[in-house]
């Protein structure tokens, strides 16, 4: 699939960035701006999602696979990969197909397990259900007012800033309404798959990871103390830095910290 991307900066090496599950290219354009003074910056939107294709395939291997073509059309041989919550999934799963194309990864508050609702991780399922439900539950085309659509969500979601990214989601239309730029219903569908993606794989014993960095949120239940375990079983040597007062989304809540960390591992 041909993935709808933005470029930034002229950097020699490459690094793309990847969002996570209701998110797009230009969540990270912040991030991006402190980047692009010594990279080439890609941001990607990833299929169902931003301004890409819709697909009733969303699965990792699929986003994988997008990824690569992505790379090639670019003419980028080898990058450095950055993907956060599912599309720290996505990079992952890219590096294990594709080491030899990855200069490093950076995996932000994602580990490489299963959060199904049979799992210890049912409270992040729940989440995203509740998420899914609340967003199919609101036709924008009845709305005229983005005003009207945020106090519809208020009762679901009383935070401001889970609203305000929510609502990122959402395009004008010709008729002066609203619709959901994401496929709600493919994500629904997908949900299983997207919660897990790993349960299958067995790390290679042949291919050599590159150096690899995991950013947790302290305050995030995404990864656990436990899954040092898992997250050396696929990217040995793997370090696992927790930032403080921060949640599932690092990069929005703590952005100095975060960057210092990114800058710090990629050594700029």
């Amino acid at each position: 699939m041909e993935l709808f991307y933005r470029e930034k900066g002229e950097g020699d090496k490459t690094i793309i960035i990847v969002h996570g599950l209701y998110g797009a290219s230009d969540n990270w354009l912040s991030v991006s701006r402190e980047l692009e003074k010594d990279f080439r910056v890609i941001l990607v939107d990833q299929r169902n999602h931003g301004q890409s294709p819709h697909s009733n395939e969303h699965n990792y291997k699929a986003m994988a696979d997008d990824l690569f073509e992505l790379m090639q059309k670019l003419s980028i041989p080898r990058a450095t990969l950055m993907g956060h919550s599912m599309g720290g999934k996505t990079v992952m799963r890219f590096c294990l197909e594709h080491p030899e194309m990855v200069e490093k990864m950076i995996v932000v508050d994602i580990a490489p397990k299963s959060y199904g609702s049979f799992s210890n991780y049912a409270e992040v399922t729940a989440d995203h259900s509740k998420i899914i439900k609340a967003l199919s539950a609101i036709n924008p085309q009845h709305y005229s007012d983005r005003h009207e659509i945020d106090d519809a969500l208020k009762k679901d979601f009383p935070q401001k800033r889970l609203r305000g990214f929510l609502m990122k989601n959402l395009q004008r239309t010709k008729e002066r309404n609203y619709k959901w730029q994401i496929n709600l219903q493919v994500l629904k569908d997908n949900m299983q798959e997207i919660m897990d993606g790993f349960s299958d794989l067995n790390p290679s014993s042949e291919k050599k990871m590159p150096e690899t960095i995991f950013i947790k949120g302290e305050k995030s239940p995404y990864i656990h103390d436990d899954d040092s375990m898992a997250v050396n079983r696929f990217f040995p040597g793997s370090q696992i830095v927790s930032i403080p007062n921060a949640g599932h989304w690092i990069h929005a809540e703590q952005p100095k910290l975060f960057l210092k960390t990114v800058k710090y591992f990629l050594e700029v």
